[in-house]
């Protein structure tokens, strides 16, 4: 189980910033909430955008589903390679602009 996201964001010094439109949900059965609105995940592919320190993208891991997520926020992607890591054969994570 991955660490919890309020303890990476703050190893990590992280701050939402609004003009990006950042808003790092904590709450983990909100997040599960939100990643089972699709339905069954379980082997299906994701594609995320932006997705921050990790949190939906660590909800979408627990259904099964395989992440591709692109995060433009630089200071995101230690906290996500991290992630990365420990998932690396479900989660590819790309540094640009989903655009």
């Amino acid at each position: 189980m991955p660490e919890p996201l309020r303890d990476v964001i703050a190893r990590h010094g992280l701050q939402a910033t609004k003009a990006l439109g950042q808003n790092f949900i904590l709450d983990r059965q909100l997040l599960a909430r939100i990643a089972a609105i699709p339905g069954p995940l379980d082997g299906a592919s994701v594609y995320e955008v932006g997705p921050g320190p990790g949190g939906l993208t660590r909800a979408l891991l627990d259904t099964g589903a395989n992440v591709v997520a692109v995060e433009r926020d630089r200071r995101c992607l230690p906290a996500l390679a991290e992630l990365e890591d420990e998932y690396a054969d479900k989660l590819r994570v790309i540094s640009g602009d989903a655009l």
